[in-house]
Order: C-alpha cells, then sequence, then structure tokens
C-alpha cells in the first residue's frame, strides 16, 4: 500500500480500512434479494425432488429443466446481477446448505432404492423447500431484502 506523503497509516487507520474493504467485499458477495427469489429456488428444487416420481426418461427432463432454471435465477439475482461482473461465493458459508440439500436427495435416493418407498420423495421435497426457505429467512434477516 503506498503511503503518500504523509507518512504510514496509524493502526487505527489501518483497521478502519480494512473493515470497510471487507464491509464492501460481503456487499457485492451478499447482496439483498427479494423474498420471492428463495420461493422460486425453493419450488425448483423441490420440483427437482418431486420430478424423481416421473418415468425415468421424463424424470430426467424435468429435474435438468429444474436444475436449469435455479441456476439461471441464480446467476442472473446473485452471481451477475446488474453492476456485478461476477461474484465467487463462499464455499464456507454455503457448506451447510449444500451439506443439507445434498444431503437429503442422497438420503431419498438411498431409500428409495433399498426399500422402494417411492413417497420419500415427496418428503424430500418438503425438507429441501424448507432448507431453502429457511436459508432465505436467515439471509434477508442478515443482507436486507430486496424489493
Amino acid at each position: 500500500m503506498a503511503t503518500g506523503p504523509h507518512g504510514s497509516p496509524s493502526p487505527h487507520d489501518a483497521r478502519e480500512t480494512l473493515q470497510q474493504l471487507s464491509a464492501d467485499a460481503d456487499a457485492v458477495r451478499y447482496p439483498p434479494l427479494p423474498r420471492w427469489f428463495f420461493l422460486a429456488q425453493a419450488t425448483l428444487v423441490a420440483a427437482i425432488c418431486l420430478a424423481q416420481l416421473l418415468p425415468p426418461s421424463d424424470a430426467r427432463n424435468a429435474t435438468f429443466a429444474a436444475a436449469v432454471a435455479a441456476i439461471v435465477l441464480g446467476g442472473r439475482y446473485w452471481l451477475y446481477r446488474d453492476g456485478v461482473s461476477g461474484v465467487t461465493p463462499s464455499l464456507s458459508d454455503m457448506g451447510l446448505f449444500l451439506a443439507g440439500v445434498l444431503g437429503t436427495v442422497l438420503g431419498c435416493l438411498v431409500v428409495e432404492e433399498t426399500t422402494g418407498a417411492w413417497w420419500i420423495w415427496i418428503v424430500g421435497a418438503v425438507v429441501v423447500a424448507g432448507i431453502v426457505l429457511g436459508t432465505g429467512h436467515s439471509y434477508r434477516k442478515a443482507y436486507g431484502d430486496a424489493a
């Protein structure tokens, strides 16, 4: 960091500058998102689970369509929104969310394959939608609600 004609910043000024830079990075990484964003994502993730109740070829197509829609929606409103060229999500921040969603889907797959209990996908859809909605509630509480 260039110090300029005034010499080195004081430890207090340096700490304030670092805190501001961290807050600015968080503002880009975690923008306020509208409630409908999380409702739409919860619907799409639940649809991925429910698609498993369809015949295999239809399940594959429906799963692909719902996954692409969720990715496009997330990309448009979170990662590549207006004025931002791209955000690098923090894997440590998303770890529990991903573990919950992927763990639920994997659990449903194992239960259905070992017991034939096709209805487990309905339970899984409710659980993953709840995870997305709960995460959305916490996210909006922490980072704000966009209109």
